[in-house]
C-alpha cells in the first residue's frame, strides 16, 4: 500500500499513467482463458501506389483484382468482425480508388460495433485526396462514426519529396493538410517513417510541426512482406552507431518533449530499446485485437510478417482465423520481439514494473523528501565488487552531458587511473544510454548505473569515494542527484569530493541551502574559477577550498598533440547556443523576448561581417545534442533559417563528440564560442577565438578573467544594443 501512496502522490487520479496502471491490472487478473476476436481492422484497399518511396516498393505491383464494396459488405457479416470497433484503411495510396467512399460505407453498414474509421495517404495528388476525404467523411458523418486522417510527411520540402521519390509531393501534402485543419472538422495527424536517407532531418521536421502546431507520430521504417520491401537492406533499419544514437536521442525528445500520450510514449520507449539490441518493450494489437483484411479479401494476423492465411471470398473468416493460429505463434516466437514498427497496445503490468520502480525512487530520491528517506535506506552489497581494488562513483549530470562534460569526466577518470590504473569507476547517469555511449567515444571503461534506482544507493553506500564531478552546482532540482550521494557516502563512513564544479547562479534561498549542505558534506572541495572560490568560503566558510581549474582542461590538453592543422581553412566555427530566460531573471518576459531577438539580429549581422572582411564560411557546431539541456541544434535551425537565407553555410547535422569539436577548433581560423566549454577549448588551444557571454558576468566571465583574457568578450548585451556590431 505504501507504494500505491506514494503513486498517488506523484500522479493524481486523473493521470493518464495512473489509469493505464490500474486497467494493466484490471487485464491480468481477467486472464487469458476467454477466447478473443479483433476488434480492430487494418484493411488494405488496394496493392498499387502513386509515389516512389525509399522504404517500399509498393509502387512497382500493377493493378490487379480489387474486392468490391458489395463484396467486402458480405464478407464482413461473418463472425469473425462481430467485435469490430475500428477499421484503418491503407494501401498502396487508398485515395487511388474511385470507389474508396463505398468501402467505408460497407464496413459502417456490416460492422455492429464500428465506432470509427481512419484514413493513410500520400497526399500525392492533393485536389483528388481532399474531394476523396470529403466524400468520406460525409458518409462516415451519415452513420454517425468517427473520421480521423493521417498524411505521410518524411521531412521538410524537398527531404520528403526525396525521400518519397515525387517532386513536389510536400507542397501537395500540405495544401491537404492545411484544407482539412482550416475547412473541416476532421481529426488530422503527421506520419512520418524514418530510414538512412533522411536520418537526420527528422528533427527539422519536428521543429516546423511544432511550429505549425501540427501533431504526428514517428515509427522507424521496418521489413513489411506486404510492402515487398525485404531487398530494401540499404534503407530500413540500416543505422550505424551515431545514427542509431542519434534516433535514440530524437526518440527520447518526442517522449518527453512533445508526445502527450501514454501509450504512444511507451511505444517511443520501445522503439529506444529495439534500436539499441534490446527486445520490444510493448504489445501488439496483433497478438489478440487486430486483424489484416488485403485488397483481394486475404486475410493475415499481421502486416508486416504474416504469410496470406486465406481467402474470404471463399471461405469464411472465422474458420481460417481459427484453423490458423500456429502461424500467430510463430510470428510472436520469431519476430516480435525485434519488430520495430508502430503498433500501441494497452500496457501490462509486467511492463509497467520497471516504470513503476522509476517513479518509486523518483519520489525517494527527491530534494523534498530524500532527508527524510536516505537515513533508512539499507547499504547492501555490490554484488560484483572486487574487495583489493579501489571503487569510485561519479555523480553529476551525467545522462544529460554536453561536450564539455565528457571532457570532465574523461579528465576525472584519467587522474584516477593514473594513480592505479585499477580502480573501478562506477557513473551515475540520468539516462544511462547517453553515458555509455560518452564512454565508448571516449574510448574509456567504466559502469553506467541509473541514478534513479537500488543500484545507486547501494554503490553510493560502498565505495571508496563518491565525486561530484564537475558542472555547475547552481539552481536546480537536480542538485538531489550529488546531495543523496553525498548523504549515502557520510553515513557510511566514505570520502566524498567536490571535483573540478562552479558554484552558481543561485536566485532562491531554497537551493543556496542544498549547495551549502552538499559543499559542507565534502572532505575535499577543488572548484573551477576564483568566483566560485569566493562564493563557495562564503556558503562553507570553515571549510578548505581550492582552485583547480575546469577538469576538462587537462583532457583538452592531453587530446591536443592529436589535432593539429598544418593550414587552417578558412572557416568561421561556431559554438553558439540558444539564450534562455535563466540567464535573464531581472527582465520581464516581454524585454526577454525584445533582448533575445535584437541580440541574435546583431549577432547574425556581425557573423556576416566578419566572415566577409576575411573571406571566410561560417560552420556551425553544437556543443550538445539532447534535448535535455537545449539541443543546440533546435536553435540553430530557426536561428539560421531566420537570419542566413541565400548565405553560404555549414551546418553539423551529426551528435557531437569532444574530438569533432576539437577537430573543428584547430582546423578553422577562427573560433565564436558561446557555450562556456567552448570558450574554455578554444582558450586551451590556443586558438583566435571571440568569447559571447550570455551569463551576465557569470562563469565565462570568472574563466577569461582568471586567464586575463576579457578583451576577447562580448557580452550579450552589449551585442543585443549595437545595431552595428561587429567582431574587432
Amino acid at each position: 500500500m505504501g507504494l500505491i501512496r506514494l503513486i498517488k502522490s506523484k500522479y493524481s487520479s486523473k493521470s493518464p499513467y495512473l489509469k493505464e496502471i490500474i486497467r494493466a491490472y484490471i487485464t491480468r487478473n481477467e486472464g487469458t482463458d476467454k477466447k478473443s476476436y479483433p476488434n480492430v481492422i487494418n484493411l488494405l484497399a488496394n496493392d498499387i501506389c502513386n509515389s516512389k518511396c525509399t522504404m517500399c516498393n509498393i509502387w512497382e505491383q500493377k493493378l490487379d483484382f480489387e474486392i468490391t464494396p458489395i463484396e467486402l459488405t458480405e464478407l464482413l457479416k461473418d463472425p469473425l468482425f462481430g467485435e469490430v470497433t475500428g477499421v484503418g484503411i491503407t494501401g498502396g495510396e487508398p485515395t487511388m480508388r474511385d470507389d474508396l467512399p463505398e468501402l467505408y460505407k460497407a464496413c459502417c453498414e456490416s460492422l455492429p460495433k464500428l465506432g470509427g474509421m481512419s484514413i493513410i495517404t500520400n497526399a500525392i495528388k492533393d485536389e483528388h485526396v481532399i474531394e476523396q476525404i470529403e466524400k468520406v467523411n460525409e458518409v462516415l458523418s451519415g452513420y454517425g462514426k468517427d473520421f480521423s486522417v493521417m498524411v505521410s510527411l518524411d521531412g521538410y520540402g524537398d527531404v520528403h519529396d526525396k525521400h518519397r521519390g515525387r517532386e513536389g509531393n510536400f507542397e501537395s501534402a500540405l495544401k491537404v493538410i492545411n484544407h482539412i485543419r482550416h475547412n473541416t472538422n476532421i481529426p488530422l495527424a503527421i506520419g512520418c517513417t524514418i530510414t538512412k536517407s533522411n536520418v537526420y532531418e527528422v528533427d527539422a521536421l519536428l521543429d516546423w510541426m511544432i511550429e505549425e502546431k501540427l501533431y504526428g507520430r514517428f515509427r522507424v521504417g521496418e521489413f513489411i512482406t506486404r510492402l515487398y520491401n525485404n531487398e530494401l537492406l540499404d534503407e530500413i533499419r540500416n543505422f550505424n552507431e551515431d545514427e542509431t544514437y542519434h534516433l535514440s536521442c530524437f526518440f527520447h525528445r518526442l517522449r518527453y518533449d512533445y508526445e502527450t500520450s501514454p501509450m504512444f510514449k511507451r511505444t517511443y520507449d520501445s522503439i529506444i530499446s529495439v534500436l539499441n539490441g534490446g527486445s520490444r518493450t510493448i504489445g501488439c494489437p496483433y497478438h489478440e485485437d487486430g486483424v489484416v483484411l488485403d485488397s483481394k479479401g486475404q486475410l493475415l494476423y499481421c502486416a508486416p510478417k504474416s504469410k496470406e492465411l486465406g481467402s474470404t471470398l471463399k471461405v469464411s473468416a472465422r474458420s481460417i482465423y481459427d484453423q490458423n493460429l500456429d502461424e500467430r505463434s510463430r510470428i510472436k516466437s520469431e519476430n516480435c520481439d525485434t519488430c520495430v514498427h508502430d503498433y500501441h497496445a494497452p500496457p501490462t503490468i509486467e511492463e509497467y514494473r520497471p516504470i513503476i520502480n522509476r517513479w518509486k525512487w523518483n519520489a525517494l530520491l527527491s530534494l523534498k523528501i530524500s532527508k527524510y528517506t536516505v537515513p533508512f535506506f539499507k547499504r547492501g552489497k555490490i554484488a560484483d565488487s572486487v574487495s583489493n581494488e579501489k571503487s569510485v562513483l561519479i555523480v553529476g549530470w551525467y545522462g544529460t552531458e554536453t561536450v564539455g562534460d565528457k571532457a570532465i569526466l574523461a579528465s576525472i577518470i584519467e587522474d584516477y587511473k593514473a594513480i592505479d590504473k585499477k580502480t573501478n569507476i562506477i557513473i551515475a547517469s540520468l539516462n544511462p544510454f547517453i553515458t555509455v555511449r560518452t564512454m565508448k567515444e571516449l574510448d574509456m571503461k567504466a559502469k553506467v548505473i541509473a541514478f534513479y534506482s537500488r543500484e545507486f544507493v547501494t554503490y553510493a553506500s560502498n565505495v571508496d569515494e563518491v565525486v561530484m564531478g564537475g558542472g555547475p552546482l547552481m539552481e536546480m532540482d537536480a542538485l538531489n542527484i550529488p546531495l543523496n550521494a553525498f548523504l549515502l557516502a557520510k553515513k557510511n563512513g566514505k570520502k566524498t569530493i567536490v571535483y573540478g564544479c562552479g558554484i552558481g547562479p543561485i536566485f532562491n534561498q531554497k537551493y543556496e541551502k542544498v549547495v551549502k549542505k552538499i559543499l559542507s558534506l565534502a572532505d575535499v572541495i577543488k572548484l573551477r574559477d576564483s568566483k566560485s572560490v569566493s562564493l563557495a568560503n562564503k556558503l562553507v566558510p570553515n571549510k578548505s577550498v581550492s582552485l583547480n581549474g575546469d577538469p576538462a582542461y587537462n583532457y583538452v590538453i592531453n587530446q591536443s598533440t592529436h589535432f593539429k592543422a598544418e593550414k587552417k581553412d578558412k572557416i568561421l566555427a561556431c559554438f553558439l547556443r540558444d539564450w534562455s530566460y535563466e540567464y535573464a531573471r531581472d527582465l520581464s518576459q516581454e524585454e526577454f523576448e525584445k533582448q533575445k531577438k535584437d541580440f541574435e539580429t546583431n549577432l547574425a549581422n556581425g557573423i556576416k561581417k566578419v566572415c566577409q572582411k576575411r573571406g571566410l564560411k561560417p560552420k556551425f557546431y553544437s556543443m550538445h545534442t539532447f534535448h535535455i539541456g537545449g539541443d543546440d541544434r533546435v536553435f540553430y535551425r530557426r536561428f539560421l533559417s531566420e537570419h542566413f537565407q541565400g548565405i553560404e553555410y555549414d551546418f553539423e547535422k551529426r551528435p557531437s563528440t569532444v574530438d569533432m569539436v576539437l577537430e573543428g577548433m584547430v582546423s578553422s581560423e577562427v573560433n565564436l564560442c558561446m557555450r562556456f566549454h567552448s570558450v574554455l577549448f578554444a582558450q586551451t588551444l590556443e586558438t583566435e577565438f571571440y568569447a559571447i557571454d550570455y551569463t551576465g558576468g557569470g562563469k565565462i566571465k570568472a574563466l577569461l578573467d582568471d586567464h586575463n583574457n576579457l578583451d576577447l568578450m562580448y557580452s550579450l548585451q552589449d551585442v543585443a544594443k549595437d545595431q552595428s556590431f561587429c567582431f574587432k
